[in-house]
């Protein structure tokens, strides 16, 4: 008997063992895309006209892994929208870009913007409202804003800003000192967890906080908008990843 229970003892002591030796912590999912615009990824971009859906990728360049988006002599007007991103509570989206940023001599605000949406296709889906709300809601805005007459109600001159939705009313944002002309390492951060954004130029970071999304996706939209000629985004790489931070 008495050797039936040390038997038992030894068995117990070496299943806790293992237990805790092969115990590890839940790795977090992570789904990433990366971009090196050798070529445009269609299945995840579309390539439009200001104020219009339809496909149209030859308005942006690539040439040796760098894409450009400019307006041309013409006055149109390119943009490029993400397809929806799934986001869940617990997720953090990062999107990572080495950027350079010009300006011509008239006007300028282009810009990284994200839109929460319930759309699961690449195409938005038309509204009855202003074209872009075919995007979704908005949820933050980087704005390179230069402009010389300055009719914008935006706050601050020639200056980057950083907008959350409610910027107008809560005084939401925040004014960063802009980088032109020179290639610089860009990201943008949200935190579903506790709807935190924060934004990342060069070695400078600032912070701002979301309302609570309330749809399931997230879309990016990039874009040169301006007046005049000379306004360029050029993007030497970009990344994109949703990170799951919840844990077993």
């Amino acid at each position: 008997m008495r050797r039936v229970v040390v038997i038992l003892l030894i068995a117990i002591a070496l299943f806790l063992f293992y237990s805790i030796a092969t115990h590890t912590d839940k790795p977090n999912n992570i789904e990433t895309y990366h971009f090196d615009f050798d070529e445009i990824d269609k299945d995840f971009w579309l390539v439009s006209e200001w104020e219009s859906y339809k496909r149209a990728y030859d308005l942006v360049k690539t040439d040796n892994g760098i894409l450009e988006l400019s307006q041309d002599v013409t006055g149109i007007m390119p943009y490029m929208l993400s397809k929806p991103l799934e986001l869940q509570s617990k997720d953090v989206l990062t999107i990572k870009r080495r950027i350079k940023i010009s300006h011509g001599s008239d006007t300028f605000s282009g810009g990284l913007a994200l839109y929460q949406t319930l759309d699961l296709e690449l195409m938005p889906e038309p509204t009855d409202g202003a074209w872009f709300t075919a995007f979704g809601d908005g949820v933050a805005l980087i704005e390179y804003s230069y402009d010389l007459t300055h009719e914008s109600n935006r706050p601050g001159k020639d200056v980057f800003r950083f907008l959350a939705a409610d910027w107008e009313y809560n005084d939401n944002y925040q004014l960063i000192t802009p980088v032109y002309d020179e290639w610089v390492d860009e990201t943008l951060i949200f935190d579903m967890r506790s709807n935190q954004m924060i934004y990342k130029l060069g070695d400078k970071e600032y912070k701002l906080y979301s309302y609570k999304l309330d749809k399931s996706a997230i879309r990016i939209l990039m874009h040169p908008y301006g007046t005049g000629t000379g306004n360029k985004i050029e993007i030497d790489s970009m990344d994109v990843t949703i990170e799951d931070k919840s844990t077993r």
